[in-house]
């Protein structure tokens, strides 16, 4: 019996850093940034770095780090960089029992451009992400489901994994991809209702709550939490960048400030904040400490170039919370 399962995309992950790129304003929008490059030009960056990425491998290792019994559900290439993917999987110490080998199709691959202190750009080949399935879902054991983005046929999965949950009392914390959230609440409501933490940072919440009413209040908080609250019987988590989280139990409002960090590569922020608040949850923690936990964890992320670079340990995070308060 695992703690948690994991269910989501898994990448090799290429990043480019450099300060040639210039951030500009879209012409067409008045909300929205663009980086702009010299046309034809030759961008040499000032740092290249490889790792490995996607939601449901970032999520599995910082559970696993975190103590966490976890195995991971992923559909990854037979090619040689799979093999190095599962590799670095198994030295984190997650379980790859149900890791999927697609001879058709080669390991996802996103190549990230990125503007130190700033945000970044990403170019993603899906590939075997997919193209996930699984056959026999007696064949996993778990207390909890964590689900993360799935694109393409992989999507499929969705009712399959939500009835099969519902079956077996295994609870689910589910953060929608953008392919979920463009289905809109009418069609996401079965599953919303029954999932017990909601993971979403503030553009995601807002779109979701638009999708049901497009009239809604969705700049202040109070109002978006409400409205997911009227969605969902659990938990809702809400990133919100430079302005920290929320999180609503139903009954509760709660606010964490994000930590000070020295902004490097932001990837990877979003599913180190998840996978800790459940974490701490799943330890006994509270609300308040998991999600201090939480955004010591992001802030750890941001300051390093790679998803899984960065993250820490149930202890080093607790004792720089004890820290806190002395």
């Amino acid at each position: 019996m695992f703690d948690c399962v994991t269910i989501g995309g898994a990448s090799r992950d290429v990043f480019f850093m450099t300060d040639k790129g210039r951030v500009i304003h879209d012409p067409n929008s008045s909300k929205k940034k663009l980086v702009a490059f010299g046309f034809g030009s030759k961008i040499i960056p000032e740092s290249t770095e490889f790792s490995y990425g996607g939601g449901g491998a970032n999520v599995a290792v910082c559970l696993a780090r975190l103590g966490l019994k976890v195995s991971t559900v992923l559909s990854i290439g037979a090619e040689g960089t799979g093999s190095l993917l599962v590799d670095d999987l198994e030295t984190a110490g997650v379980d790859t029992t149900h890791v999927m080998r697609n001879r058709e199709y080669h390991t996802a691959l996103s190549m990230i451009v990125g503007i130190p202190g700033k945000d970044h750009t990403m170019f993603l080949y899906r590939g075997a992400n997919n193209h996930m399935a699984i056959r026999d879902w007696r064949s996993i054991k778990t207390k909890w489901f964590y689900l993360s983005s799935l694109t393409g046929d992989s999507a499929d999965m969705i009712p399959e994994l939500f009835a099969y949950a519902s079956a077996h009392n295994i609870c689910i914390a589910w953060n929608p991809g953008s392919e979920q959230l463009e289905q809109g609440y009418r069609d996401l409501s079965d599953y919303l209702e029954i999932t017990d933490i909601l993971i979403l940072n503030r553009d995601e919440a807002m779109k979701l709550v638009l999708s049901k009413n497009n009239r809604s209040n969705t700049h202040d908080m109070k109002h978006l939490l409400g409205a997911l609250a009227d969605m969902t019987k659990g938990i809702i988590v809400v990133t919100d960048g430079d302005n920290g989280s929320y999180v609503y139990d139903q009954n509760e409002i709660y606010h964490q400030p994000a930590y000070d960090a020295e902004v490097i590569e932001t990837t990877g922020a979003g599913d180190a904040y998840g996978a800790t608040f459940l974490a701490a949850r799943f330890l006994g923690c509270g609300i308040s400490f998991s999600m201090k936990m939480a955004a010591h964890n992001s802030a750890s992320v941001i300051e390093n170039v790679g998803a899984q670079e960065g993250l820490m340990n149930f202890d080093t995070l607790r004792a720089k919370i004890e820290s806190e308060d002395i």
